[in-house]
């Protein structure tokens, strides 16, 4: 492996385009191929930015020799097989959140991994950022205490959108759960841990999936509160409640490089400049996993992902949102 990482993207949507942007700022590394369904669509891209090769179809990206990491970028219900089929071809993996659909396939993924021995990774970008990594040490500091609340919520207003769109198609993994109450859980689970208990209730689309869904998670001496929804636009911000101060993650939290520490009537207030939209740490992550032949990152293992679309499906089974690859 030379000391420049080389890149494939697999799915070419808006998430894609967000990840490239950031993934050429990120030195020691070079996005080499690119593959989409859509041979218009790829040709764009590619040249946008700067690419050398551009396969139409997935086959050839997965046999592509040139590309050490594929970052999968396809819709939901494609994660899995992409993912499967790339590992057997000894591809590295990062994998765009939900890692897959349930517990089953994350489980048969993270076997292939194993058995095909190559790095996999949940693409919990959140995770990586120098804000949330600060979060992280006052929290392991004791800076707020024992923790006794978490508020978290995730929405946007998609009403508009076609009952066809991936939002709201249950044949794509649609639903506010997977797609961005993920977020909330994903908070919840890092730090405090797998709850004693879940309780959850939604309000279902004519297709089947969550417009909007609520969460609460019960610990021993704590509590979350999560939310998300499909249904209307809110101000999100996150709240972590110790017995000796809060943290506040500012909006839009998942990506903010804003927090504050409020303790004994006094905050402390950062700011972190980010590489590009924040993508850029995930990719640091993953890079420096493959350079030191690391299977899976320790910042978020895979039993992290496993912990976490266990969540998931227990507030499915809960709520009745059932997909055909159930």
């Amino acid at each position: 492996m030379s000391n420049v990482i080389k890149w494939g993207i697999l799915g070419l949507g808006k998430i894609a385009h967000k990840f490239a942007s950031d993934l050429i700022l990120v030195k020691d590394c070079e996005l080499v191929a690119v593959a989409s369904s859509n041979y218009d669509r790829a040709k764009v891209f590619a040249n946008k930015f700067g690419v050398k090769t551009c396969h139409i179809g997935y086959d050839d990206l997965y046999k592509d020799k040139s590309v050490e990491i594929i970052y999968i970028a396809s819709l939901n219900h494609n994660h899995y097989r992409h993912a499967i089929e790339s590992m057997k071809h000894g591809k590295a993996i990062l994998c765009e959140k939900p890692l897959a659909i349930n517990h089953h396939q994350v489980e048969e993924m993270i076997k292939s991994a194993k058995k095909h021995k190559v790095f996999l990774m949940e693409a919990l970008w959140t995770r990586f950022n120098p804000a949330f990594e600060q979060l992280l040490r006052w929290i392991d500091q004791g800076a707020i205490g024992k923790l006794r609340y978490i508020n978290a919520t995730f929405s946007f207003n998609g009403l508009d959108k076609d009952i066809d769109s991936r939002l709201f198609n249950p044949e794509k993994g649609g639903g506010s759960l997977l797609d961005i109450g993920i977020y909330p859980l994903f908070l919840a689970l890092i730090i405090m841990g797998n709850p004693n208990t879940i309780k959850a209730s939604a309000v279902l689309s004519d297709t089947g999936v969550d417009e909007q869904i609520g969460m609460l998670l019960t610990y021993d001496q704590s509590q979350a509160i999560l939310y998300s929804s499909y249904t209307h636009h809110e101000d999100m911000r996150a709240r972590i409640c110790g017995e000796q101060g809060e943290l506040y993650l500012n909006s839009r939290w998942h990506e903010s490089p804003k927090l504050k520490l409020v303790k004994d009537g006094k905050s402390i207030d950062k700011t972190f400049d980010f590489i590009g939209k924040g993508y850029s740490y995930e990719i640091l992550e993953a890079n420096r996993c493959l350079r030191n032949k690391d299977t899976e990152s320790s910042k978020w293992p895979l039993k992290n992902s496993l912990d976490l679309v266990n969540l998931m499906d227990k507030v499915r089974i809960q709520t009745g949102i059932i997909y055909p690859m159930d």
